[in-house]
């Protein structure tokens, strides 16, 4: 007998199933066992795109979706009669005459894969599909009111997993976007936790590991040459001092051959921003070899907190001193487009006032004027 401690933990792990896809497979095999359905598919399918967003599907197999997505998915005659209805669950006898699929190749192949009967919850402003169902075969007979609620106890809480599934997605992107870009910059990049461990190296950061330039050990960031790897310890502690202030500048000679670096830190907002490579980075290290070229805000700041182009404008405008009707002047926009570009800024480097986001540019500038300096 079906109990609230079944349902309880058949809804726990829909929404573990939005940190994980491949838990989608069984837990719709178990929302077929606790509805009565022998198929059951969660889609999400743009109506001018080739390949579905989402799509997950027990009780037949991927051929069978391919055609039911190239033949039949925008004709399907209960999308439309189900996106004229609240988007609850709704038996699909009760929104379509059965009797029409008898008379159509459409009903032939839903017998063929067993699934006649569908109960289904459509999103009705979609443009596309999206929506999910429980089906099975027409010997089993269709839905019963009372499987159709069961079904609708749990459409709500996959309606938000899927809304998770979607956030996570996006910040896999962002993640993906931010290293790429980090990647692109002409000095190494790494990024610490907390506790000092290295979670993310670009690849200029690899070259040096390759090189043997730097080294880790247990995950933490260390150098062959004695002094060096002091002064390396030095300025990690001090770019990880949570109080006012912390952070350090060091000159790192390097061994024989090996070009002198210039190395500085600063500390990362607590809120870190989706668009860092590494969620749980607290603090960035940048290394420069002595003569190289030096990147500005314009590729810092996109690099590690996804800024747009008018976004490092004008945080580098804020950053030398400007007010924002200074700004609006030089820069020729209103001071309302600058207070939503900076309410944009705010939210992605995890600031929450002008002052410190400030000085988290000041932070980020600071190696960018002692290489300066030093190749000069």
């Amino acid at each position: 007998m079906d109990t609230f401690e079944q349902l309880n933990d058949l809804i726990g792990r829909i929404y573990d199933a939005g940190a994980d896809h491949v838990a989608w497979q069984h837990v719709l095999t178990d929302i077929c066992r606790w509805t009565g359905g022998e198929v059951a598919q969660i889609l999400v399918l743009e109506s001018a795109a080739a390949v579905p967003v989402f799509n997950v599907a027990v009780g037949y197999d991927a051929a069978a979706h391919a055609r039911y997505l190239r033949d039949y998915a925008l004709e399907d005659p209960r999308l439309p009669a189900w996106r004229r209805l609240p988007p609850t669950v709704h038996l699909c006898h009760e929104v379509v005459d059965p009797a029409w699929f008898d008379r159509q190749d459409f009903g032939a192949f839903l017998d063929e894969n067993g699934c006649r009967w569908t109960m289904g919850a459509i999103d009705p402003v979609f443009d596309g599909v999206a929506g999910m169902s429980v089906r099975r075969p027409r010997r089993a007979g269709p839905f019963t009111p009372e499987e159709g609620r069961r079904f609708g106890l749990l459409v709500p809480h996959i309606r938000r997993s899927l809304a998770l599934v979607q956030r996570l997605d996006g910040l896999a992107a962002r993640a993906r976007l931010a290293e790429d870009v980090l990647d692109r910059l002409d000095r190494a990049v790494v990024l610490l936790a907390a506790n000092g461990r290295v979670v993310h190296v670009n690849a200029m950061a690899d070259r040096l590991f390759e090189a043997g330039r730097l080294q880790l050990r247990g995950n933490r960031l260390d150098s062959a040459d004695p002094a060096e790897a002091v002064a390396l310890r030095a300025l990690i502690a001090a770019t990880l001092d949570p109080r006012p202030g912390g952070g350090s500048v060091k000159l790192l000679s390097g061994t024989a051959g090996a070009p002198p670096l210039i190395a500085s830190g600063c500390r990362l907002p607590d809120r870190r921003p989706a668009a860092v490579a590494a969620p749980q980075a607290v603090a960035a290290l940048f290394l420069t070899r002595l003569g190289a070229s030096r990147d500005d805000f314009g590729q810092v700041l996109p690099a590690l907190f996804g800024l747009s182009r008018a976004e490092v404008r004008l945080a580098a405008a804020l950053h030398e001193g400007l007010s924002l009707s200074e700004i609006a002047g030089q820069l020729d926009v209103s001071r309302e487009t600058l207070r939503t570009q900076l309410r944009s800024v705010f939210d992605k480097t995890g600031t929450r006032r002008q002052g410190t986001l400030i000085r988290l540019l000041g932070d980020l500038a600071r190696e960018s004027r002692l290489a300066r300096r030093a190749v000069l």
